[in-house]
């Protein structure tokens, strides 16, 4: 499961824009890229297909795992991050996310996720299940959602502090090679991308 790192030393929140967002997500190899509604763009990494009885119960969006760009209250177009989303997801009924925030070294060059605190419940960066404010009720989600994973083995291989640090290599190799532009603490993509 993914955990709930804090920022390293020397490193600074950042928030990139919905481009570079898109960009970056068609260079991780997404499977699609939805910013349809608004305040958010989501991205599925990983998705997996129904088994007949799920597609007829649950509806919706097959099993995945993804990531969401969730924009500040009075960025409906996205243009800018606020944090991000790891969710898994399995139909309606059940999900799991983590929340993250990006920080930059500027020195080094190097992006981090950052634990997020959950707003209702700030000793976590856990979300789902209608917890609301109950660890215990947030917990016993993540146990459900951890029964699903096992079910699944194409999405437990995707939920991994190892995959979703493999996103920060691009955004680490474009920072290298000067292709990422900032302008006030906002990150867009050059052409070079």
């Amino acid at each position: 499961m993914l955990d709930n790192p804090p920022a390293p030393q020397g490193a600074v929140l950042v928030q990139i824009t919905g481009d570079l967002f898109k960009k970056w997500m068609k260079a991780y190899g997404a499977i699609k890229i939805d910013s349809a509604n608004p305040f958010q763009i989501v991205a599925i990494l990983v998705q997996d297909e129904w088994k007949e009885h799920e597609h007829a119960e649950g509806g919706g969006t097959p099993p995945n795992w993804h990531l969401t760009m969730m924009s500040p209250e009075n960025d409906r177009l996205s243009t800018r991050s606020k944090n991000f989303h790891f969710k898994a997801e399995f139909g309606k009924a059940c999900s799991h996310y983590w929340h993250y925030t990006l920080y930059r070294n500027p020195t080094a060059k190097t992006w981090h996720w950052v634990g997020a605190p959950n707003e209702k419940i700030p000793e976590t960066n856990q979300g789902g299940g209608g917890a609301s404010s109950d660890i215990g009720l947030l917990r016993s989600n993540l146990t459900m959602v951890e029964m699903h994973l096992r079910q699944r083995s194409v999405l437990e291989k995707a939920m991994s502090n190892k995959k979703r640090d493999a996103l920060l290599k691009i955004l680490n190799r474009w920072d290298e090679k000067g292709s990422l532009i900032e302008d006030n603490g906002v990150f867009s993509g050059g052409m070079s991308l």
